[in-house]
């Protein structure tokens, strides 16, 4: 069953954070923050149903966090003309709602999640002023620009690698994987290399144009601009058909909508063309846990793990998945 678009009332703690969940998955992220904020007010009632094994005084915590991140989120829905101060208080926010977490034992998971908001977030004000991604975010988190450094060692060119794919540079992330694969003495890093080119890279050549817009359209559904985003795939996938992270992209927009059929149909899609892809199977997964299938998600989340046994994200999701056939 899809929840609906408003966070109902009335619920106790334990559907609450059950929902919360399902919002996550689905990638409605203000709605996930509503709900969990009301599952932490109404922690007393949760009877140990909870994951993480968490303490009555953690959620105390967790409830000012989610406030600061749902406090932030309309800050940045409403933004106009004081940008700057915007951007700061983000940042503000964002440090408190970690620290609020840093007591609290067993919820990387969360922590994760809430920085996956402040990430987007992040993009949208840095759009808003103007600046390229580039200006904005990469001197933070200390990448260079897309030209491929020389002479770095085989770890520095993995961790740029792991950059690259998280900006949505595949090409560059290609060339930095092969560089650690050439530079590397040690076979254990070579062989994540090699893992982390097969399961997370697109498995053909992707063209420039083609990323960019993969990338226009990420920063379009962060920003709430669904229906932006939908076109920005469709065409997407309708020029570059092997291009399987459009397709996953495409899936992602079609769960914003709420039309899981079409997005599932989208992913599968995608797995026929890379079944290494293992966001792909991730995806799939999240979207059957949204459903409230748990024992297909499951099924998707053991593909992805057989792809790669040290997968973080695949580890969180089936702990949070294990969660909901409690």
């Amino acid at each position: 069953m899809i929840p609906t678009k408003d966070v109902p009332e009335g619920l106790s703690a334990e559907e609450y954070f059950r929902l919360s969940i399902q919002y996550l998955l689905l990638g409605w992220k203000k709605q996930m923050v509503t709900a969990a904020r009301r599952a932490a007010e109404l922690r007393a009632n949760l009877r140990g149903k909870v994951p993480y094994e968490l303490k009555t005084e953690d959620y105390e915590k967790i409830g000012i966090a989610l406030g600061l991140v749902e406090g932030a989120m309309d800050i940045a829905n409403t933004a106009s003309e004081a940008l700057s101060e915007t951007w700061n208080l983000l940042g503000q926010a964002a440090s408190a709602a970690d620290h609020a977490l840093d007591d609290v034992e067993h919820v990387s998971q969360i922590k994760n999640e809430l920085k996956n908001v402040f990430s987007s977030l992040a993009k949208e004000v840095g759009d808003i002023f103007n600046k390229t991604f580039e200006e904005a975010i990469l001197p933070v988190l200390g990448v260079p620009g897309r030209d491929l450094p020389q002479d770095l060692s085989a770890d520095e060119y993995f961790n740029l690698a792991k950059h690259y794919k998280r900006l949505g540079w595949c090409e560059q992330a290609r060339d930095a994987l092969e560089k650690t694969m050439e530079v590397a003495s040690d076979q254990t890093l070579a062989d994540a290399a090699r893992r982390y080119l097969k399961t997370r890279i697109p498995r053909m050549p992707v063209p420039h144009h083609a990323v960019q817009k993969n990338i226009q359209g990420f920063n379009q559904l962060a920003r709430g601009d669904v229906q932006a985003a939908l076109q920005t795939f469709e065409m997407l996938v309708r020029d570059y058909p092997d291009f399987e992270w459009s397709r996953g992209n495409l899936g992602a927009v079609y769960c914003r909508l709420g039309e899981l059929d079409k997005a599932e149909d989208t992913l599968s899609q995608a797995l026929d063309f890379n079944p290494n892809y293992l966001n792909g199977w991730l995806h799939l997964a999240r979207l059957k846990a949204a459903k409230l299938d748990v024992a297909e998600a499951q099924r998707y989340i053991d593909k992805a793990i057989r792809l790669d046994p040290e997968d973080e994200s695949a580890k969180a999701l089936k702990q949070v998945v294990e969660f909901l056939s409690m």
